[in-house]
């Protein structure tokens, strides 16, 4: 019997790797493509599509992308965003989100509702346009692209189910102790949550990195342009270029839509990639030690 099992082991366990393996391969395919999109030839593109090993290397997306000092504008005033947003949004999320899931405060029920209820219905974007610009004048400064992204209800309710499942002794045994709220908070609660604040700053991370419509909406100064918003604009501009081009017109130079495409993706998600590998081990366990009780 144990030999039967053992066997049974050995060929789960190779069916199990070679499924991880295969849906691995499945899942790196497109940015292997994007990547090796962005340094083929645009008259290859053209001809015969995006390949894994191309016929004919080119820089030039990478040179029409690269050539204006506003992308490393963008991409300062994405990184301060990102940071900024993500650590306010992070500690301001925390904070409710340890209210909401202690027994102790009295406004619990409401303010409960109060944050289930953006999740569901919303003013709409007139009147949300009208509160930003003319009535908290945000428009045009950077602020406006992180106030606006503060606070996920969804993320918010994360935290409060992960708080749940700290036992309350540790929070007797610190206020017996005589720490306050504030000390029971960042002493006690805080480093035992280092899984679930891992993954809810990557949430908030992809969150400020990704966003364009807050710029789209409220910036008009490009000196406050976010890099998404940025690319946006240089992807269309190339393609309204490309399509001012009358056919059968003979021209030297041509943009390079299609490679600008995956050059503009690449250098987009490059460095939030970054963080996956640093933020995985919390990133899992933040995700599943709130779903279990106890």
């Amino acid at each position: 019997m144990r030999q039967k099992h053992s066997a049974a082991d050995r060929t789960f366990t190779a069916f199990a790797h070679t499924f991880i393996l295969l849906f691995t391969l499945f899942c790196l395919f497109p940015f292997l493509l994007m990547i090796a999109g962005s340094f083929t030839d645009e008259e290859e593109l053209i001809a015969h599509g995006y390949t894994l090993f191309p016929q004919k290397l080119s820089l030039a997306a990478y040179k029409a992308v690269l050539q204006s000092d506003v992308l490393f504008n963008g991409y300062g005033v994405t990184l301060f965003i990102t940071v900024v947003g993500a650590l306010s949004a992070l500690c301001i999320s925390a904070m409710l989100g340890y209210s909401l899931a202690n027994k102790r405060n009295v406004l619990q029920t409401p303010f409960l509702f109060f944050c289930y209820l953006p999740m569901l219905f919303s003013g709409g974007i007139i009147p949300f346009y009208i509160v930003v610009s003319q009535w908290l004048h945000l428009q045009n400064t950077i602020w406006v692209l992180i106030l606006t992204m503060l606070c996920q209800p969804f993320l918010v309710f994360l935290l409060v189910s992960f708080f749940r499942t700290i036992p309350e002794e540790l929070e007797e045994a610190a206020r017996i102790d005589g720490a306050n709220e504030m000390r029971v908070f960042f002493q006690i609660m805080i480093p035992i949550s280092k899984p679930i604040l891992a993954s809810v700053g990557l949430f908030y991370a992809l969150s400020f990195w990704n966003d364009w419509f807050m710029g789209l909406m409220f910036i008009d100064n490009e000196k406050l342009f976010p890099l998404q918003l940025i690319l946006r604009r240089m992807v269309s501009n190339m393609e309204a270029a490309r399509n001012l081009i009358p056919s059968g017109a003979a021209i030297a130079v041509t943009p390079p839509t299609y490679g600008v495409r995956m050059a503009t993706t690449v250098l987009t998600i490059g460095p939030i990639v970054l963080l996956y590998p640093m933020l995985q081990k919390y990133f899992v366990k933040g995700l599943t030690v709130g779903a279990v009780k106890g």
